[in-house]
């Protein structure tokens, strides 16, 4: 049996704020966390393109404004007063200049980040989230607007790899602490070439069914989840499209937050790849989407990328 430990916990979290409406969500999706998790930091964080404000205008009128960093910092303060509960979690205001996913990517290493929280709009809702699953070492929520992380119904798609052990921590800790349900699903398909057995579709469908039901029932008894994992919805995934497939199941349980292992071998390819997850943000879902990433793995070779 895999025992629990604090590598699958998320003890500091940065919340990507953009001074629109959505941030009122990401406030309130880190009340949630800070309420039902053993959260350390929380930290606020803006990013401008630029903190300085046109020198003829500082010139003309020196009073008419604070530093831009400062204004920002009062905007949020005054948000976060309105739909932000604390808990007793200490949390810090920080903005930066730049570029939005660089300074991220800079922010999420320097403060050793576990967690990132990000909002997807409902319309105009730009390639940021899509970026950050690509190429962020670390976990990512990524949280719709108007939608809620207080869950109670959790899908976590598995493929029964190495990756699934990781990400069934995570999201049995989410349903642990939220007293949420959790449903376990896997995506089988039948292979190219099947007509080449003499069988049907619809027979080898049932062959590779039947290898999907050992295949969980092994992935429970070696890793000691048979005593806590009691089904799994087994999914035809007949266009090869898991992340459809999936996003159809959590639709029809009616979940309200997907946990998903950001899938690779390496830490290559699970920094880079990614692909199923960032499907499913392309898919503008309402559902609360937590992708899981291994921090210890992936963060050499961020150190590597950033020193390009």
């Amino acid at each position: 049996m895999i025992p629990f430990m604090d590598t699958y916990k998320f003890k500091r979290i940065l919340v990507c704020l953009d001074i629109t409406e959505i941030d009122e969500t990401l406030l309130q999706a880190s009340s949630v966390l800070t309420k039902y998790l053993e959260i350390d930091k929380i930290y606020f964080f803006h990013v401008v393109k630029s903190l300085e404000l046109p020198e003829e205008l500082t010139d003309k009128y020196p009073d008419l404004l604070a530093p831009v960093d400062e204004s920002v910092e009062k905007l949020i303060e005054d948000k976060i007063d309105r739909s932000f509960e604390s808990n007793g979690c200490p949390y810090d205001i920080d903005v930066a200049e730049g570029n939005s996913l660089d300074q991220i990517l800079k922010w999420s290493r320097v403060k050793e980040i576990d967690l990132i929280l990000v909002g997807r709009k409902k319309s105009g809702f730009g390639v940021l989230p899509e970026s950050l699953v690509k190429v962020c070492h670390n976990s990512l929520l990524v949280v719709p607007e108007n939608s809620r992380i207080d869950s109670e119904k959790i899908l976590v798609p598995l493929d029964f790899s190495k990756n699934s052990i990781m990400t069934f921590h995570h999201a049995k800790e989410l349903a642990d602490k939220f007293k949420s349900e959790l449903v376990c699903q896997h995506n089988y398909h039948v292979p190219s070439g099947y007509h080449l057995s003499g069988k049907s579709y619809e027979e080898f469908a049932k062959i590779m069914k039947g290898h999907a039901e050992n295949d969980f029932k092994k992935f429970c008894e070696e890793m000691g989840f048979d005593h806590i994992i009691n089904r799994c919805i087994l999914s035809l995934d007949e266009d090869h499209d898991p992340a459809t497939t999936s996003l159809g199941v959590a639709q029809a349980e009616n979940v309200n937050l997907i946990v998903i292992g950001s899938k690779g071998r390496t830490g290559l390819s699970s920094i880079l790849i990614g692909s199923v997850a960032m499907k499913m943000i392309k898919h503008g879902t309402e559902i609360p989407l937590l992708v899981v990433k291994d921090k210890k793995e992936n963060l050499g070779f961020l150190d590597a990328i950033l020193r390009l």
